[in-house]
């Protein structure tokens, strides 16, 4: 595969979902020796363009997405990965437990508080205290507490962005419990609720995502993921781990066109 023409006809054939199991491993390989092939294979595919097919045929509401064909998964890797220790994931993938690409719990650091300790130009509100004791009580395994305090945001303070970050903190809360059904519902009424925390509705799809895996709602679960994949910020590459697992595990297969 010396051949840089060899490779791009490679690659045609990877995207055309024609190339065979043991090439499409060698073709990995290649990538990983050669990263600024990346950029010819992302021209090819134009992933964004396909992950926002997909996205117009979802909701926001939890619907399964249309089907994708297994290839289109195998050329998004190909656009994002360029470490030789993803490749192994994806050369066999029923060998890795879904487990392992799912979290076991949420770090405190996720949590929102006050944007006002991050400019001395802000005033802080009571809305943005009680968010910060909530996540001082958090931090010091006061997690009851913590959630009384978010319910008072909720109640007393329920308009963005207060409403959002409440709720996304209260699902981190019940999620690092194993309180997956509760997390689930915060996680969709922070969706419901921001307006324009770009953030937000990043860490709410990931984390709501995670939480269907909890449950076995997979389906659901690979809506939410893609969601956040989409947002293309700090969760795309663990949610790119993850959507090709769920993929290979739902049974996605290479017959399958887009749309059906």
């Amino acid at each position: 595969m010396s051949d840089n023409r060899d490779i791009h006809k490679k690659i045609d054939a990877y995207v055309k979902g024609t190339l065979a199991e043991n090439e499409i491993e060698e073709l990995w390989v290649e990538f990983a020796k050669q990263p600024d092939l990346l950029d010819q294979l992302e021209l090819e595919v134009g992933v964004k363009t396909i992950i926002e097919q997909e996205l117009a045929g979802s909701t926001k509401t939890g619907a399964t997405i249309r089907k994708m064909p297994s290839w289109t998964w195998h050329a998004v890797a190909a656009a994002v990965l360029v470490l030789v220790a993803f490749i192994q994931i994806f050369q066999i993938p029923s060998k890795s437990s879904l487990e392992q690409f799912v979290l076991n719990d949420i770090s405190a650091d996720q949590l929102e508080t006050s944007d006002g300790v991050r400019s001395k130009e802000m005033q802080i509100t009571a809305a943005d205290s009680i968010l910060n004791l909530g996540f001082s009580e958090f931090v010091s395994g006061n997690d009851e507490r913590a959630l009384t305090l978010f319910n008072e945001v909720i109640s007393e303070f329920d308009y963005e962005p207060y409403g959002s970050k409440a709720y996304l903190n209260k699902g981190i809360v019940y999620y690092n419990q194993s309180k997956y059904d509760s997390a689930i519902v915060a996680f969709e009424f922070a969706l419901q609720r921001v307006e324009d925390s770009r953030m937000i509705e990043e860490k709410s799809h990931w984390y709501l995502g995670n939480a269907l895996v909890n449950i076995g709602q997979f389906e659901e679960a690979r809506t939410a993921i893609m969601e956040a994949y989409s947002l293309d910020g700090v969760f795309r590459k663990p949610a790119f781990l993850l959507l090709q697992k769920l993929n290979y595990d739902l049974g996605y297969t290479q017959a399958e066109e887009v749309g059906q």
